[in-house]
């Protein structure tokens, strides 16, 4: 049987400092309908934090300063095609994708393999039809609450920073990217969203941290970028937030809490007292 949201551990972690409290957050950045309202843990720690951290500003994904930045990056010089930095097999992949979306080959070959992979990924969702939806991530949910009770709003990285983390990678490590994206069958290491809902909610975040990792390890260069450098980055930021004086509640995607390299480790390691609730 399993386990509702409503009842159920999820990724919470608190970190006393001093007369304060720190909420560490583990988000699922895609959620159902079913799966509100949250633990009353989440909206009590909301409620007595008057500092809310998210990974990033989610108000600059609309920006055109942030669109112009995606396609700077995202984008190849004139003259070059994204046929010379991928495999034949990989182009086949591509070409026939392109054709069930009826989306421009020519326009297609202009973009970079990180980019066309998330273009590819958003498409796959809106195919399946999916009950999951970023409009209900739980980062999404406390991120209007926030505005809407003006709670002061702070971030740890910048859209263009979360951007460059895959604009910045290699060729081939892009191809990867993309190819992921391709993929008609789950391959190792990829479990479906719905038993990462279920390790969310039973608050088993080295496990779902072990299996992301096991599906990089022919790129680990690439859960590199996204997980741990970033990971080490926030993790400066987030002892400087300890500094201000006042409950804090930290909201960062699962992935990024568990497992040796993941922050529960990190601050567990800097000699911080963290407790899962």
């Amino acid at each position: 049987m399993t386990t509702t949201v409503k009842d159920a551990k999820c990724f919470f972690w608190t970190i006393k400092i001093g007369n304060n409290t720190a909420f560490l957050i583990g988000s699922m950045h895609l959620m159902r309908k079913d799966m509100h309202p949250l633990p009353d843990k989440f909206e009590n720690a909301f409620s007595v934090s008057p500092v809310i951290v998210f990974e990033v500003d989610l108000k600059e994904a609309n920006t055109d300063e942030l669109r112009e930045h995606v396609r700077s990056v995202g984008f190849y010089p004139p003259g070059e095609t994204i046929w010379k930095n991928i495999s034949k097999e990989t182009q086949k992949k591509l070409l026939e994708r392109l054709s069930e979306m009826q989306f421009s080959v020519k326009m297609a070959e202009k973009i970079r393999p990180w980019l066309l992979s998330t273009m590819i990924e958003e498409k796959n969702e809106d195919d399946n039809g999916s009950e999951f939806q970023h409009a209900l991530g739980l980062d999404v949910h406390f991120f209007k609450k926030a505005e809407q009770e003006g709670k002061k709003l702070m971030f740890l990285e910048s859209a263009a920073d979360q951007v460059n983390c895959t604009a910045e990678m290699p060729a081939s490590q892009q191809e990867f990217l993309l190819e992921d994206a391709l993929r008609k069958e789950p391959v190792e290491g990829e479990i479906p969203l719905d038993e990462v809902i279920e390790l969310w909610k039973n608050g088993d975040a080295d496990t779902l941290e072990f299996h992301y990792r096991d599906h990089h390890k022919k790129q680990m260069k690439i859960y590199q970028h996204i997980i741990i450098n970033r990971n080490h980055r926030w993790l400066r930021k987030i002892e400087d937030l300890f500094q201000l004086g006042e409950n804090v509640m930290i909201i960062v995607g699962g992935g990024h809490v568990g497992g040796p390299d993941g922050l529960v480790r990190l601050l567990t390691d800097k000699g911080y007292q963290i407790v899962q609730e």
